[in-house]
């Protein structure tokens, strides 16, 4: 299977011709690309401008939850930033879509 990783720019739901591919990998299930797409995940927001200097990490994919407006995507992740300066961490929705090869 093939898994595509997009970014959102807001919520995952609005704007989705918005979304950005950042990443795509290539595995039997979404459990064997799973470390693969939080590195990705990690990595995209830390290369962004903005959030230079600043830790990231990211959730593990998620199946979408049922009340999801978007059928774009299979599964859903969170990336974190945790700004060296704030109060609070920046969540950022990422999506998922699975594809045959």
């Amino acid at each position: 299977m093939k898994y595509l990783l997009y970014r959102s720019p807001g919520s995952i739901e609005k704007d989705v011709t918005k979304h950005e591919l950042v990443a795509v990998e290539f595995g039997t299930d979404i459990y064997e690309v799973t470390e693969v797409l939080i590195k990705a995940a990690a990595q995209d927001l830390a290369g962004m401008p903005e959030y230079e200097g600043c830790q990231t990490a990211a959730y593990a994919p998620e199946p979408l939850k049922p009340f999801r407006k978007v059928k774009r995507y299979d599964y859903e992740m969170m990336g974190i930033v945790y700004p060296t300066h704030g109060d609070e961490n920046i969540l950022i929705d990422y999506g998922v879509a699975e594809r045959p090869e």
